[in-house]
């Protein structure tokens, strides 16, 4: 996968617990509760987009702050906006969640 095709997608981007200026990119309502790596790369999959996990980076707004966790990010195939592919795998992770809580 070429660079120029992939889209950085940060937990912190679809945190609800962070603030904008923290690196939130969607709305409170539509952000999620904790996200973790692993459900946004089996929603990802889901939605059918290619990604790729890399658990071991900082979101850059963080680095600074040495308590802040390595939360990670996954690459994912440039197929929508980010706004859009962000908002999809918000609402799939929020979909696999509800599932699991139903079974």
């Amino acid at each position: 996968m070429g660079h120029g095709d992939d889209m950085v997608i940060w937990l912190a981007n679809i945190d609800a617990a962070r603030s904008r200026s923290e690196g939130r990119k969607l709305a409170k309502g539509v952000s999620l509760k904790g996200p973790q790596l692993k459900e946004l790369s089996k929603a990802a999959h889901n939605i059918g987009l290619q990604s790729q996990r890399e658990s071991e980076k900082k979101y850059p707004k963080d680095r600074a702050n040495t308590d802040a966790p390595l939360d990670g990010r996954i690459t994912v195939t440039k197929k929508y906006s980010k706004s859009k592919t962000l908002k999809l795998l918000a609402d799939e992770v929020r979909r696999l969640r509800k599932e699991k809580s139903d079974q």
